[in-house]
């Protein structure tokens, strides 16, 4: 299943869009990838393919908001797949 992890502002300084991917990437383990990357306007996202099923996808997903919430990335909206808006990691985790 397929979810869009967006920023909807820059990034801190220490912080680029490498290092969210390679959190994610460690977040998910072997239960996904990020396949895609993009930026411009101020917002940037990264596309992320989860490998498990339907109940995996809820645990996947709440690892991947944990872990942005855990570097201060709380404000990251997670939109999974037919799901028209994303959320916040904040309010997932």
């Amino acid at each position: 299943m397929f979810v869009e992890v967006i920023g909807t502002q820059l990034l801190p300084d220490q912080v680029d869009r490498d290092d969210v991917e390679d959190f994610l990437v460690a977040a998910m383990g072997g239960d996904g990838e990020v396949t895609g990357a993009g930026s411009g306007s101020g917002r940037w996202h990264l596309d992320v393919e989860v490998a498990t099923g339907i109940d995996g996808f809820e645990t996947v997903l709440k690892r991947l908001a944990a872990t942005l919430v855990d570097h201060d990335l709380g404000w990251v909206l997670l939109r999974p797949e037919r799901n028209q808006v994303g959320t916040k990691a904040s309010e997932i985790f």
